[in-house]
């Protein structure tokens, strides 16, 4: 009997360790809609929110888009927050090269003060509409070997024509 609990529990912590994605956010919590001019870089979107746990290092290798992008090249990057003299942090202001950079938590405790944005430039070759529905980013957390996982936190359409069009609609 104490040993079929043993094996019970044992079982019941590998499931929940094995449905953690973190560091990758569980799924999308909104959408954005952006025009942009066929041949012309989009602007950068941010598409991960990465919540970094105290006491965390994670090495980020490489990300790739996952989505309806033929015709579309896209180009990851990372943005740290950026402090304003009153307190605010913004992420989304400077930007960075995502490979190779590495990330700790700002603060002891857990919260928005540890995270950093993950963000795309798309550059359509052609008119159409693009599509980013998730991320696949390789990393490596804490020294330990590359991972790879999926998600996002926004899910990004880009409407592009030439000239840009004046909206992107839902």
């Amino acid at each position: 009997m104490r040993r079929g609990l043993g094996v019970l529990a044992l079982a019941l912590l590998l499931a929940a360790c094995a449905g953690d994605p973190y560091p990758l956010p569980s799924g999308p919590g909104r959408r954005q809609f952006s025009p942009a001019a066929v041949g012309v870089p989009s602007g950068n979107a941010i598409l991960i929110y990465l919540d970094v746990r105290p006491g965390d290092r994670i090495e980020l290798l490489a990300a790739e888009p996952v989505g309806a992008l033929d015709g579309a090249t896209v180009k990851f990057l990372l943005s740290r927050p950026v402090i304003e003299a009153n307190g605010v942090r913004l992420i989304g202001e400077e930007f960075e090269a995502l490979e190779g950079a590495v990330v700790t938590a700002a603060t002891a405790s857990p919260g928005p003060d540890n995270t950093v944005g993950i963000a795309a430039e798309l550059t359509a070759e052609r008119p159409g509409r693009y599509e980013i529905t998730n991320v696949r980013l390789r990393y490596r957390l804490n020294g330990g070997s590359a991972k790879v996982g999926e998600g996002i936190s926004v899910v990004w359409t880009v409407c592009a024509d030439d000239p840009a069009p004046s909206a992107c609609p839902e």
